[in-house]
C-alpha cells in the first residue's frame, strides 16, 4: 500500500534553487525600496507627497506599488516558513512560536495592503488620485466613448459597501492601524531577539561575524520599536488626551512635515536592512566558514 503513495520530489531535481538567504535578501530589498519608490512616484508624476505611506494607496501608480510590495512580503511570511523550520540550517535557534508570529506578521501585511486608511493624505489641487465613488450613476457602456460616470468622491474604503454605510465603525477604522502596528512589532522582535540567536552552523565556528551582525540587528530592531512607540503616542495624544482644537492644530503641523511618512519609512528601512543583513547583502557580514574557500593547487 505504501508503494502506491507518491514520493516527495528530490530538491536537486527542481528547476530552481531554494535559498533562504535569497529570500531574506528579497524581502529586505522590497521593504527598503517601498518608501523610496513611493517618494519617486510623487516626484516623477508631479503629484502630492502623501502624509503617510498608507495614503499612497490613493495615488497613481503608488497604490499598485504599495499593495504589490506588501502582498509580496505578506505572502512570503505566511507561506514560505513552515513549522518544520526550527532546528534547520538558517533557523537553528528558532521556536515554533517564532514561525507563528511570522505568519501573523504576514497576515497583518496583507490587511494593511487591502484595508486602506481613511482620508486623502493630500490636499489635491487638480491632480488625479485613486478614489472611491459613492452613489455612482452614468453610462453602462463598456466601449469608448462610454459616457461619464458621476458620483461622490470619497477616500473612505468602507463607504463603498452599502451594508456599512458612510460612517466607518471604529473597529474597522482601527483595523488598518492595528495591523500595521502588529507587523512592525513582530518584525522588530525578529530583528532583536530571533536573528541574534545562533541560527547557522557557520555562526558557531571560528571566524564568524555574529557579534557584528547582532549589533546591527539590535540597533535596527530598536529603531523599529521606537517608530511604533512614537506613532502610538502621537495617536493617543491626538485622539484621546488632548482637546479637539489643540489636537487638530498639532495634527495639521505634523502632516505638513509628513512626519508619519518619515517615521514609517524609517521603520521599513530598519526592517529591510535587518533582513538584508540576514541575507548577507555585503561580505562584511559573512562568516569565514560560509565564504568560498580557495581551491587546492
Amino acid at each position: 500500500m505504501a508503494d502506491d503513495l507518491p514520493s516527495r520530489p528530490d530538491l536537486r531535481d527542481l528547476p530552481f534553487d531554494i535559498d533562504l538567504r535569497r529570500l531574506n535578501l528579497g524581502v529586505g530589498y522590497v521593504a527598503l525600496g517601498l518608501p523610496v519608490s513611493l517618494g519617486l512616484v510623487s516626484i516623477l508624476t508631479n503629484t502630492c507627497f502623501n502624509a503617510s505611506i498608507s495614503h499612497y494607496y490613493f495615488s497613481r501608480i503608488g497604490g499598485d506599488i504599495l499593495v504589490g510590495a506588501l502582498s509580496f512580503i505578506g505572502l512570503l511570511l505566511m507561506f514560505f516558513y513552515s513549522f518544520r523550520a526550527p532546528g534547520r540550517e538558517g533557523c537553528l535557534g528558532w521556536h515554533w512560536y517564532d514561525v507563528a508570529l511570522l505568519k501573523l506578521a504576514g497576515v497583518a501585511a496583507v490587511i494593511v495592503a487591502f484595508v486602506p486608511t481613511t482620508g486623502s493624505g493630500c490636499a489635491y489641487t487638480g491632480q488625479v488620485a485613486r478614489v472611491f465613488l459613492t452613489g455612482t450613476r452614468g453610462s453602462e457602456e463598456f466601449h469608448p466613448p462610454g459616457g461619464t460616470v458621476e458620483g461622490t468622491i470619497s477616500y473612505d474604503f468602507w463607504a463603498s459597501f452599502a451594508q456599512i454605510g458612510p460612517d466607518v465603525p471604529t473597529a474597522l477604522q482601527m483595523m488598518h492601524f492595528g495591523a500595521a502596528g502588529v507587523m512592525f512589532l513582530v518584525l522588530g522582535y525578529f530583528s532583536t531577539y530571533v536573528f541574534t540567536r545562533e541560527n547557522t552552523t557557520a555562526a558557531r565556528l571560528a571566524g564568524n561575524r555574529k557579534d557584528r551582525r547582532n549589533l546591527w540587528y539590535r540597533i535596527l530592531g530598536r529603531i523599529t520599536f521606537a517608530v511604533v512607540g512614537v506613532l502610538a503616542i502621537k495617536a493617543t495624544l491626538l485622539e484621546v488626551l488632548l482637546p479637539l482644537a489643540l489636537a487638530q492644530s498639532i495634527e495639521a503641523f505634523w502632516d505638513s512635515l509628513r512626519l508619519t511618512f518619515l517615521f514609517e519609512s524609517l521603520g521599513l528601512c530598519a526592517f529591510g536592512l535587518s533582513w538584508m543583513i540576514k541575507g548577507r547583502f555585503i561580505a562584511a557580514f559573512e562568516d569565514a566558514a560560509s565564504r568560498p574557500q580557495p581551491r587546492a593547487a
